[in-house]
Formats: C-alpha cells, structure tokens, sequence
C-alpha cells in the first residue's frame, strides 16, 4: 500500500541524504534461532555511499573547514579501510577537494574501485605490519600529506598523480628508509592537505552521538534494551553508547571484535603491550584494531563478544538469503556476536539493535564468493557452521 513507502523528499545535493537510515526487524532470523527477543538491525548501507562512514566523513570534514585545517583546492588524505574514503570522497565531490586514501592489501577490490570511480586516488599497502611502521597505511598516509606540505602551495591533479605514484613505489619495493624519511623532515604544516585521522578525531564519535543514536531513541521510542556493534575506530559505539546511557543508565552495549584483534583483550582487563603481542591478521573488514584509538571509549561498553572470520561471513551469507539484506562481514560478525550473546546469557523479553556497517556489494568477490572461501580455507555450507546456535 501506499502509506507503507518512505516519504519523497527532494535535496540540493547528496550530502543531504547521509543518515535517517531504517531500522528493520529481523523476524525470520529470531524465529530460526529461537530468540525470545525483538531483534532489529539499523541498516546503514541507506546512507548514499553505502556505509555509516557516510556519516563521519560528512562530520570531519565540516570540522576541518570550521578550524582552518583545510582550504578550497585542499587534498583529502586518510587511512581507510575503505568505507570512511567513500564517505570522504562523496564530501570531496560536492564540495571540490581531491583526495588520497590509503588501503590495506586485504581489503576488496571493489572498495578500490569505488574509491576511483570517486575521483580518489589509492595507495595500496601491506595488512601485515605494525601502525608504526613506515610502510603501514597509516605512516604512508602522513608520507602523502608531508609531500604535500613541502609544496608549500595547493596543488594540481597530475601534481598529486605524480606523488601518489612515487609513494605507491616505496612501498611495493618496500623502501622504508626513503619513507621513514620523508616521515622524519620537517615541513612547515598547511591547510593543503589534510588528514582527518578518523582514529583520532573527536568529530567521528560525535557524528554518532548526534545523528546516529538519536535516530535510535526515535525509532525504538527509548525502549532499546541492548546494542550490538562491531569495535572498528570505535567511534559508533562510543558516540552510540553515550547517548544511549545518558537516557537509560541500564542498556546495555556490547561490543563485537573478530579473533585477532585487541580490544576483547584491553577489555578483559590485558594491557595494551600483551594484547599487542597476541594481535594477528584476520580477513573480516571494518572492524577489530591492532591499536588503541582515542575515538574508542571503552568504559561505555559493558561486554565484550568475540567472532571468528568463518562465523562473520556465514552468518553475513545467511543474512542475505533469510531476510534478504545484503550486507558486509562486519554486519555479520555484530548479528553473529549478537546471536551467540543472547543465546549464552538467556536474555529474553529484551528490544535489541544491531548495527549493520555497510553494504555486501563491497564483498561480492569475497564473502559472496564460495570459490574465495574455499580458497581461504572457509566452510561454505553456512547452516552448518550456524548450527551451534540453534
């Protein structure tokens, strides 16, 4: 019926649409697992760039211009995992910066390709090495930047072309002398480029304090019992998190990591150098860090559940094919953690949210691809690594 569509609306650009994404309930998934809840999933692939990153792209940006951190005819350069870049490059489109982003080799082909149809540039970089290394994709994102300043002056497109080029070159012949040293000089800091640093900026956990939990307390009427999140920057359960608790000091927030990162084991209590220690590569995207960032409030989350990369992506897969939302891993990794946590605990009676990241498409060659898996050493019967939650 009619009455049952969204409302039109009509915008002066794209911008404009970030955010008021649904939230649905997930009634084929509880009636399949047996869950005694209400289980809704705030389903962020609505934003125009298909992910919540749209959000805090939108936000840093706006911060930066307020500040002075960035002027017309800037460069945008951050580290991604993808989705942020997307975010960034939809704000950079409408309002005329170029941009950089650096990206981990495990990341999809198609976030890449994304990024350039965007206009964006993209630096590849090796999954496997510390943040500090020279050579990681957050050091070559301030190497970019630095190349930049040194210019002293803004910059044209074959400009960048030339450094993104010579950057990439570095680091796929893994010359981390030359980068340390450009990492090392001194150069005189301009409004040229600009590294929102989304780990470290103050206006990503606002983004969702302001637009993204509000939406929440709107839609469930402040009768949310539970959220569920994957811990990437952190800054969605930290902005989610404290708008929530200041309204209802006994929801809860749970937080969902992939095996391989540290903050389940910064939560249990670890400290950061042992955590650290025991940090390994893990194929999920988006979520899970081998740092602690500033955006990330841990206090705030009152349990921790951790996911493994098979879990996340049959439950991602499954996720499609019941209710019909194709979403990305990290999406699968929350709904799989948010499962496996009401089930262990026998929570009942409750309103629970989990918030889906992103969309599938970004994974169609991966997750969605039984040959990938198998490849990667992955069960691709999904219902049966689902099993043990039934």
């Amino acid at each position: 019926m009619v009455e049952n569509y969204a409302k039109l609306g009509i915008y002066d650009n794209i911008l404009q649409t970030i955010g008021k994404t649904p939230l649905v309930r997930l009634r084929k998934i509880e009636r399949y697992f047996n869950l005694k809840n209400e289980l809704y999933a705030k389903v962020e692939f609505f934003n125009p760039g298909g992910s919540i990153k749209d959000r805090i792209g939108k936000y840093m940006i706006e911060g930066a211009k307020r500040e002075g951190k960035i002027v017309e005819g800037g460069v945008i350069v951050e580290p991604t995992s993808g989705n942020t870049g997307v975010g960034l490059a939809l704000v950079a489109a409408d309002e005329g910066y170029m941009t950089v982003f650096t990206m981990p080799d495990k990341m999809s082909t198609e976030k890449e390709l994304l990024l350039k149809a965007m206009g964006a540039f993209v630096i590849r970089t090796p999954t496997a090495v510390a943040p500090g290394d020279p050579n990681s994709y957050y050091k070559v994102a301030e190497a970019v930047r630095n190349l930049i300043w040194k210019k002293g002056q803004a910059i044209s497109r074959e400009e960048l072309k030339e450094i993104v080029e010579h950057v990439q070159w570095l680091v796929n012949e893994e010359r981390l002398d030359e980068l340390r040293a450009i990492l090392e000089e001194e150069v005189e800091e301009t409004p040229y480029a600009y590294i929102p640093n989304q780990y470290f900026n103050r206006y990503n956990p606002l983004a969702h304090y302001e637009t993204t939990a509000r939406e929440i307390w709107e839609q469930t009427g402040g009768e949310i019992d539970y959220l569920f999140a994957g811990i990437g920057t952190g800054g969605t359960i930290t902005g989610i998190g404290r708008y929530l608790k200041e309204r209802k000091k006994d929801v809860k927030i749970i937080g969902v990591d992939p095996v391989g990162s540290i903050y389940s084991l910064v939560k249990k209590g670890m400290s950061l150098e042992e955590a650290l220690k025991k940090a390994h590569p893990y194929l999920v995207e988006g979520i899970g860090e081998d740092l602690l960032p500033e955006t990330v409030d841990l206090s705030l989350v009152d349990d921790m559940v951790v996911v493994n990369d098979q879990e996340a992506f049959a439950m991602t897969r499954f996720l499609a094919r019941k209710e019909g939302i194709l979403a990305g891993g990290s999406s699968g990794a929350a709904l799989y953690g948010a499962v496996k946590y009401l089930k262990e605990k026998g929570v009942e009676g409750k309103k629970v949210v989990v918030i889906f990241p992103d969309t599938g498409r970004n994974y169609l060659t991966k997750v969605f691809n039984d040959e990938w898996l198998i490849a990667n050493g992955f069960e691709v019967d999904d219902e049966k690594v689902l099993e043990v939650l039934r």
